[in-house]
């Protein structure tokens, strides 16, 4: 039986939920970084010649933790302190959850095809999912006179949209190097990692 449209939801059972997709989807981006089985190394120079071409996978993985981390950490941050939450900011939650289960297949996806311009492009598709997916939820998770897309957009994701968009442009030209661009918003501090307060104010 489905519950009203107005009806609330245990913040506690929400945030475990929350809590776990993230932690198994963080775990699950090491696996991209990986040797094929049948390789064959003979010598210590080939091991670490073939470690060194791990680079790129190993940057996409350090990326995308690091992005996972700071959107997990901005919903901690941001949450208001009642202990329910509306069924629409659940229904959003559910669909930044599912955003983020999908990280490790498009880090995967750029971390093994980051050559072609598609896979970056993908890369950046599900980057602007997650902020877009944030922004409606902590533009919703306040009372209605405090509702502002600015103020809910903080001050890193907007230069997290930038940097998306930056490793686009690049994935035009230099595909391999896309994701650099993400680097633009430093560590460890990413998108939705405020001070404190909403929307990373105060």
């Amino acid at each position: 039986m489905s519950r009203p449209a107005d009806s609330t939801f245990p913040k506690a059972r929400v945030d475990a939920l929350s809590d776990g997709v993230f932690a198994f989807a963080m775990t699950l981006l090491v696996l991209n970084i990986s040797l094929p089985d049948d390789l064959e190394i003979a010598t210590s120079g080939a091991l670490i010649a073939h470690l060194g071409g791990l680079w790129h996978p190993a940057l996409t993985y350090l990326i995308s933790f690091l992005v996972l981390g700071a959107f997990w950490r901005s919903g901690v941050a941001l949450r208001p302190s009642s202990e329910v939450v509306s069924a629409g900011v659940v229904q959003l939650g559910l669909l930044l959850l599912f955003f983020v289960t999908l990280v490790p297949f498009s880090s995967g996806l750029v971390g093994r095809f980051g050559v072609f311009a598609p896979a970056v492009l993908a890369y950046a598709a599900n980057m602007v999912a997650l902020a877009a997916v944030s922004i409606a939820i902590r533009y919703f998770d306040v009372p209605p006179e405090r509702r502002s897309l600015l103020a809910a957009a903080g001050p890193k994701l907007p230069l997290f949209l930038v940097s998306v968009a930056l490793s686009v442009f690049i994935a035009f030209v230099a595909p391999r190097y896309a994701m650099f661009a993400y680097l633009l918003n430093g560590a460890p501090r990413l998108p939705g990692w405020p001070s404190r307060g909403y929307g990373g104010e105060g």
